[in-house]
């Protein structure tokens, strides 16, 4: 498989690239296939560290591979059919580049993101058992295993050796678990549950401190704020803005007994602009103010 001519069959830059640039400029290194693993193994086809700093867009004809792009600093979009995805810092894009064709492009310089264009039956396997629909995105924290599979992939080799590629499909067979059980939240599998809600779920839980409002939600997951809090309240048995309120407060908890901050410093950090207002949530919360409830705890 000729992977060069594969890319570029597949790939229309706009504006042009100068001369001499070829597809590795936005999908990193190419790596040696292995015929003995290429068509029984996850297999990476290309990767690597890629930084952007022009204003091209890359679009892709339909291919038999999936990416993954990890976005480390600035900001890029994903254009899917009708669907536009804001690949930010700390976010982890998965795509079947199979079924249609799809276009990436800077959206805040430099662009630089950890990418992988793989392939092999694992991946169809794994979308098979949950209600995969072509692309995820998920928030990466700095000790998601994910990550540390990326990271531990960069490092790895990209010439035709055994060893490379058992490597490889063993850190992708790791990477694709952690991911599935991370974003489909499989431990609670009991109680069935929209994928979206999932991710709301899932952005609450890591952008607790930002400032967020039902609009955001609406604006974000591109439907209405109404149907959002009825089925996050049905499945989770809260409205999103009282399970925010919870998530802030039992962050606030956590450091009120880790740290030494005061509480407006407290309140700043886990998502309260209005310290009186952080005071009466927590008291409401807790039973009792915030310093109470430090003094009660090393009392």
């Amino acid at each position: 498989m000729n992977l060069l001519k594969y890319y570029e069959q597949a790939l229309t830059v706009t504006p042009a690239l100068p001369a001499g640039c070829s597809a590795d400029f936005i999908t990193g290194n190419f790596y040696e296939l292995l015929d003995a693993t290429a068509d029984s193994l996850p297999t990476v086809l290309s990767g690597g560290s890629v930084e952007i700093v022009s204003g091209h867009s890359f679009t892709f004809k339909p291919m038999n591979c999936c990416l993954l792009l990890y976005t480390t600093s600035g900001a890029g979009v994903l254009r899917l059919r009708t669907r536009t995805f804001s690949l930010e810092e700390n976010m982890l894009l998965y795509l079947d580049c199979n079924p249609s064709s799809f276009t990436l492009e800077p959206a805040l310089f430099p662009w630089r993101y950890i990418i992988f264009m793989v392939r092999g039956d694992l991946f169809t396997q794994l979308s098979a058992l949950v209600p995969f629909e072509n692309a995820l995105l998920h928030p990466l924290s700095p000790y998601s295993p994910v990550l540390r599979g990326l990271r531990q992939l960069l490092e790895g080799g990209t010439s035709a050796s055994l060893y490379n590629k058992l490597t490889d499909a063993g850190l992708l067979t790791d990477i694709m678990t952690s991911l599935w059980l991370e974003y489909y939240d499989l431990k609670g599998n009991d109680t069935k549950c929209a994928p979206y809600l999932l991710e709301i779920k899932r952005y609450l839980d890591t952008s607790y401190a930002e400032p967020l409002r039902l609009d955001d939600l609406e604006k974000r997951y591109h439907m209405s704020k109404y149907r959002i809090c009825h089925e996050f309240s049905k499945t989770f048995g809260v409205p999103p803005l009282k399970y925010l309120n919870k998530k802030r407060l039992k962050s606030a908890v956590n450091l009120l007994f880790s740290s030494d901050k005061r509480i407006h410093e407290i309140a700043l950090e886990v998502g309260y602009e209005n310290t009186n207002h952080f005071i009466n949530l927590f008291k409401k919360e807790y039973g009792m103010t915030p310093q109470a409830y430090r003094e009660a705890r090393h009392s």
